[in-house]
């Protein structure tokens, strides 16, 4: 086992197969670092393993196969304040998240499978971050119980409109990654709490005037938005303090007027990010910061 410095973030103890349990310092079980699993494991390391770091904080077995293993002791563990982990379609390991310590605020599913997770529901009373890959629903009905969470990530998401948001109001941070099928953001005004908002890779939706009516509104990241019809709703955030509209996003009626008051604005504005028009487009050039 060794540490291993991560960038950004805090060091994290890498454990493999061949690691000598043994030979853990004192400081590696109190829950200071990060513990992350990496490979396939035996059944019988695992007991070890429960045994001395029941005590850990923060678990990441996003690529352990650990589950293969008939019991899921291993990650309840009575401290535990951040869990990362994939469930894989192709083994029979099913999560059921009321096995799922209490303590738990953070919980990184880096692989979803809906057939393979059970009880989501259930994590309502705890869960305040969530991150999600591969989030193979059609909406977010399936989240819609989870009314404590803060921050909600998804890396790709096959989602075509965010109904069930509308229960997630204590949302702080949201972040739409690689949703390729989104057409229907209609839900997410009830967010009156939101200040971070991230849209990427969104190539179907072309109306965002629902973002306009999210008055706590601090940073909107416009990334990879094709059909981006207009900005003309970023006049209605007072509080906006930084937007974005870099990759392949275009602003489709060329102004760019409506973000003239926020301080900082990347994008439309520097043929650096994206393609330019500006024979067609309209703005008027902002001070330097």
């Amino acid at each position: 086992m060794y540490l291993i410095k991560s960038v950004p973030g805090d060091p994290y103890l890498m454990i493999k197969p061949s690691s000598n349990l043994d030979d853990a310092k004192p400081e590696f079980l109190t829950g200071k670092y990060s513990v992350r699993l990496d490979e396939e494991f035996p059944e019988e390391f695992l007991e070890k393993f429960m045994q001395k770091f029941k005590e850990i904080k923060s678990l990441n077995l996003s690529t352990c196969y650990y589950y293969k293993a008939k019991s899921s002791y291993v990650y309840q563990m009575p401290n535990l304040e951040a869990l990362s982990i994939s469930v894989w379609k192709d083994t029979d390991f099913i999560l059921d998240c009321n096995t799922l310590p209490a303590t738990i605020k953070t919980l990184w599913l880096t692989v979803y499978s809906k057939k393979k997770i059970i009880n989501l529901e259930s994590l309502n009373s705890h869960i305040e971050d969530l991150m999600i890959s591969d989030f193979d629903e059609k909406d977010l009905t399936k989240l819609s119980n989870l009314t404590n969470l803060k921050s909600l990530s998804f890396a790709t998401a096959k989602i075509k409109s965010l109904k069930g948001i509308e229960n997630l109001t204590n949302l702080e941070n949201l972040s739409l990654g690689g949703v390729r099928s989104l057409t229907d953001i209609s839900g997410i005004t009830a967010l009156q709490k939101l200040e971070r908002l991230e849209f990427d890779i969104c190539w179907k939706l072309k109306d965002f005037t629902p973002v306009g009516e999210l008055k706590s509104l601090k940073e909107l990241q416009l990334l990879d938005c094709k059909n981006l019809e207009s900005i003309k709703f970023v006049k209605e955030l007072s509080n906006l303090k930084r937007l974005s509209t870099l990759g392949t996003t275009i602003i489709n009626d060329y102004d760019t007027t409506p973000a003239e008051h926020v301080p900082v604005f990347f994008g439309s504005q520097n043929n650096k990010y994206n393609k330019q028009y500006p024979e067609k487009e309209i703005h008027k050039k902002l001070d330097d910061l």
